[in-house]
């Protein structure tokens, strides 16, 4: 027997009850009836198990009902001495909760439980002809009467009950039972009207119980025994051993990689739609036949690299290269390489650089050699930046003979220095000296020597306006500057100005604020040598 049919009960069980029966009535108080003259009693049952905690039982029970004066604890009735006892049949269908039945199964193990549990349903009670002995009384004949007038042999009954199981092993268990049965006859004791009219009777079935389990488990009730069952607790179809089979494709779910969609067996259960042996789920190429080394995807060079990352889909090449072949093996492909022939360096398109300089064999004028880009790959002649001394030997040189007035050199800074040209208050137009200076810096960059030199023209203000004002004033004065500068013919190239309003104080009078600041400049100058 399977593990799985191990830890599932049987559908059916077949049970014996011998126990007793007792009566509650009009000659026996019927509110507290167990065990009261208590009489042999026995019953049969088959029980159809629901799942794990209900089942539905049908019982067919015999007892024997007495009631008797003489042993009743009240002294008006023992003096009484009315007997009855009646003979009872019944049949009954009720409905058992039973919440821990399944904890005698753990893990495909069967484990010893007392398992208690409840029961209520409906039957027919038989008790056919009451024998009843008044004890020669009197009103026998009013009793009598009442019994022949209702003719009650029988009656439907509720059984309410409960009981306690000991399983002792997977199939069989014994028990103790108590059911006790409410009716809606008062004559079952064959008295009425002498006794208490307002009660109807009422009786209990008591006793030990044996059950046996039969027929084979289906635990998940879907027609396939446990034993045969691959998936016992969910139902399923035959063609899949009883497991389901959600998307029908014959694959169970639980061996079903697409449980949802229906599948192929070969690939687990999963749709292949373009027929290449991979599943659409794996397939990067669902819809085009491909092959399984590159997850469904189709390879029209057979360079082993998908159509769809190839670069070069019909021309065989090499993966590192997306696909591309390299003619020269420089890891540069061809449709990129500049040198196919020769093996280069990818920084260069795949051309060569003998030197590493930077500019290719087949460009380079000096290939053995380092250079510059300027030299066409040939190395520049020794030079190095002129120092302070030269600088200030070349400006004097330059200036040498020339009659300037408001131009010289700053030996201090190594620059040629321009004397500042100075505004009234609110004035941005330029008078007679201001003239000279320009028309001096004019001559100036014609001298042959002064050709690199530019100049850029720095307009102040002082503070007696606003920021916006001080700004506008500040650049319309470097902008006078600048256009007679270019007026007297210096090339606007060499010429720029700047504004800066009050922000950047050049002095601590205001006249000293009112300025435009002539700035002579000129590139680095190489010179050979050390």
């Amino acid at each position: 027997m399977s593990l799985a049919a191990q830890d599932s009960q049987y559908p059916w069980e077949f049970g014996i009850r011998l126990g007793t029966s007792s009566i509650g009535g009009d000659m026996i108080e019927n509110d507290i009836i167990f065990l009261n003259q208590p009489k042999f009693s026995a019953g049969l049952s088959l029980r159809r198990r629901l799942g794990t905690t209900f089942a539905l039982r049908g019982s067919f029970d015999y007892g024997t009902l007495s009631s008797d004066d003489t042993k009743s604890d009240d002294a008006s009735q023992v003096a009484r001495g009315w007997k009855s006892e009646a003979t009872i049949l019944e049949p009954s269908l009720s409905l058992e909760f039973e919440p821990f039945a399944g904890k005698r199964f753990s893990n495909g193990t069967f484990k010893k439980i007392l398992s208690p549990y409840i029961s209520a349903g409906v039957g027919y009670g038989i008790w056919g002809e009451v024998d009843t002995d008044f004890n020669g009384a009197s009103n026998a004949a009013i009793v009598q009467d009442q019994q022949e007038n209702l003719d009650d042999k029988g009656g439907v009954v509720f059984p309410v009950g409960g009981g306690l199981k000991w399983y002792v092993s997977r199939k069989s268990s014994i028990g103790l039972d108590l059911a006790y049965r409410i009716t809606g006859a008062d004559l079952i004791d064959g008295v009425s009207q002498s006794g208490n009219p307002a009660k109807d009777d009422s009786y209990i079935f008591t006793g030990l119980t044996f059950a046996t389990g039969f027929g084979k488990p289906d635990a998940d009730k879907d027609g396939i025994f446990d034993e045969d069952d691959a998936c016992p607790t969910e139902p399923g179809p035959a063609s899949t051993m009883g497991c389901p089979d959600t998307d029908g494709d014959g694959v169970a779910d639980k061996d079903d990689a697409c449980p949802q969609v229906a599948g192929l067996a070969t690939l687990m259960g999963c749709p292949d739609g373009d027929g290449d042996g991979v599943a659409d789920k794996d397939d990067d190429c669902p819809t085009e036949a491909g092959v399984k080394a590159l997850n469904g995807c189709p390879d029209g060079d057979g360079d082993g690299v998908a159509d769809k990352d190839d670069e070069c889909p019909t021309e065989a090449g090499v993966k590192a290269l997306n696909g591309c072949p390299d003619g020269d093996g420089d890891g540069v492909a061809d449709k990129d390489d500049d040198c196919p022939a020769e093996p280069g360096t990818k920084a260069n398109r795949g051309c060569p650089d003998t030197d590493g300089d930077g500019i290719i064999d087949k460009e380079d004028e000096c290939p053995t050699v380092a250079g510059v880009a300027s030299r066409n790959g040939c190395p520049e002649p020794s030079e190095r930046p002129e120092n302070l001394q030269e600088r200030i030997a070349r400006y004097r040189a330059l200036l040498d003979g020339q009659d300037f007035k408001h131009i010289r050199v700053d030996t201090v800074t190594g620059t040629i220095a321009i004397d500042r040209i100075y505004f009234p208050t609110d004035v941005s137009s330029l008078n007679r000296p201001d003239r000279v200076i320009i028309e001096e810096i004019d001559r100036f960059l014609e001298l042959p020597g002064a050709s690199e030199f530019s100049i850029r023209y720095e307009g102040h203000a002082d503070r007696r306006a606003s920021d916006e004002y001080n700004q506008a004033l500040s650049e319309r004065r470097a902008g006078s500057a600048e256009a007679y500068t270019a007026e007297k013919g210096a090339p606007a190239a060499k010429l720029s100005q700047i504004g800066f309003g009050e922000n950047q104080p050049v002095g601590e009078t205001l006249r000293e604020n009112r300025v435009v600041i002539p700035v002579a400049t000129e590139p680095t100058r190489m010179v050979s040598g050390n």
